[in-house]
């Protein structure tokens, strides 16, 4: 098996944890802590991922891809480990000021944002950029599974009333030091003891700089959302509202934008050997693959919204579902824009691209939000995001154009757009009448998935007929095992 299967496989099977953690606990969190409750996290949450990017400056990123770069040479990887963890080090100092100065300015939450504090620690010290890097992703995503099942647990057992807003809180941040610290104990495996030379810091820095800009103008507009929410209306449900249907959205999407983490490191070294056509191959099948998946999730978290979102967060989430169905597009935008902008433009250096692409999306956000958002509140939000992520993703094809063309990657869009919409139209009209229970949504994934593979199938999609003989592949050989 390939480090790209590999090591997607590990990813996927995290992200399938991933998901089942908000899918098993989310119907338990609206009605325990309610929407102002997640809404006051929400805010919190995107206020600290705001720092934590601004505080890091791209050194994520950038550390995987100088890994990626170095990991032949073990001497050159160590050294460079420790250079980047040393910036790493200074650049979370910075960000904890940053933090804490944040924190004393909010009077109502200072308290919350205080026990927030491990979660952004957490990223500060994080190791798991080696691994991506590496292409070796078990050691991140078996400690990982072991503090998310703990997370869960936490939930159930000790978060019991409204009033326990701050345990919520807390356990979060903790369970996510526990995991970043736990990654540690497998370094040894590529990386030796420090030499004490730190001769190319200010490098490293400057580095990470350039990955920074693009990184900064596109957390802004995925984040700047919810804290112009909370600013514009006042009202923390509002918040909560959106951050659950994005977070409903985002959990297929993760599914797809998984393969970007594990391609990234692959064409970063494919481009240091000058290897042009195998990245334009890699980029064509991670196409495939991508439209393959994100056309069907689009149109069925659409389909399912009205009837999904009563029964699974309860009726005073209601106005999810309507965000639910205008933010769809983004499963579709962003799982494109991770093939252009992770993927390719990341792994080749070309930052000014992405820097032109996200800034132009958070202009946008930005005004858009501030149109909608105090006539509209959660809706208009929604609009911006979607509006937001079409322009990030239509200035990045556009560049990928010229330099590798599209058109192979783009291949087969008009056949996936198309029986996915049929897809939907049979699922909405065999649903539309059913009430909103669990039932139903088990009934219309059904019907989606047994139309759609029926529709492939008729297709003779290569798609769909490479993932069965994987499937099959796999089975022999584990029977071949046993």
């Amino acid at each position: 098996m390939g480090k790209i299967t590999r090591n997607y496989l590990y990813n996927l099977a995290y992200q399938l944890l991933v998901i089942l953690t908000p899918i098993i606990t989310a119907p338990y969190l609206t009605r325990v802590l309610g929407a102002d409750n997640l809404g006051i996290y929400g805010y919190i949450s995107s206020s600290a991922n705001v720092i934590i990017t601004c505080s890091l400056l791209g050194i994520f990123a950038y550390g995987s891809r100088q890994t990626a770069y170095v990991r032949d040479n073990r001497r050159e990887l160590t050294e460079t480990f420790w250079e980047i963890a040393m910036a790493r080090l200074v650049l979370g100092i910075t960000g904890t000021f940053i933090y804490g100065a944040f924190a004393v300015l909010h009077q109502s939450y200072r308290s919350l944002f205080f026990l927030y504090y491990p979660f952004i620690l957490a990223q500060f010290i994080d190791c798991t950029w080696v691994y991506v890097g590496m292409e070796d992703m078990r050691p991140a995503v078996t400690k990982n599974f072991v503090t998310r099942l703990a997370n869960v647990a936490g939930i159930f057992l000790l978060v019991r009333k409204r009033e326990d807003l701050w345990i919520y809180v807390l356990l979060l941040a903790a369970t996510s030091l526990i995991a970043t610290a736990a990654a540690y104990t497998q370094l040894r495996k590529y990386i030796g003891k420090p030499a004490g030379k730190w001769r190319r810091f200010f490098y490293h820095i400057k580095g990470s700089v350039s990955l920074f800009l693009p990184q900064a103008a596109a957390m802004f507009y995925l984040q700047v959302d919810k804290v112009m929410l909370q600013w514009l209306t006042g009202r923390s449900s509002q918040v909560s509202f959106y951050d659950y249907a994005e977070k409903m959205i985002n959990i297929p999407l993760s599914l797809i934008t998984v393969l970007s983490t594990v391609m990234m490191p692959r064409i970063a070294n494919e481009f240091k050997n000058g290897n042009k056509e195998q990245i334009s191959s890699l980029l064509g099948k991670a196409g495939r693959y991508t439209l393959f998946m994100a056309f069907p999730l689009m149109f069925g978290l659409a389909v399912i919204s009205g009837q999904f979102i009563p029964w699974y967060l309860g009726e005073e989430y209601s106005p999810s579902a309507a965000v639910m169905v205008c933010l769809a597009p983004i499963v579709l935008f962003n799982a494109l824009a991770g093939i252009s902008g992770q993927q390719y433009f990341t792994a080749t250096n070309q930052n000014g691209i992405l820097l032109k692409a996200y800034g132009s999306a958070a202009i946008l956000n930005v005004v858009i939000n501030a149109l909608l958002i105090p006539k509209y509140g959660c809706l208009g939000a929604a609009a911006a995001t979607v509006a937001s992520s079409l322009i990030s993703m239509l200035i990045q094809y556009h560049y990928l154009n010229r330099q590798v063309g599209a058109g192979h990657i783009l291949e087969g869009s008009g056949k996936y757009l198309g029986t996915s919409l049929v897809m939907a139209l049979v699922v909405f009209g065999i649903s539309r009448r059913m009430p909103a229970r669990p039932l139903t949504t088990l009934i219309q994934a059904a019907v989606g998935i047994l139309v759609y593979g029926l529709l492939m199938t008729a297709c003779e999609d290569d798609t769909l007929r490479e993932l069965t003989q994987r499937v099959i592949k796999k089975r022999k050989q584990d029977e071949t095992d046993r």
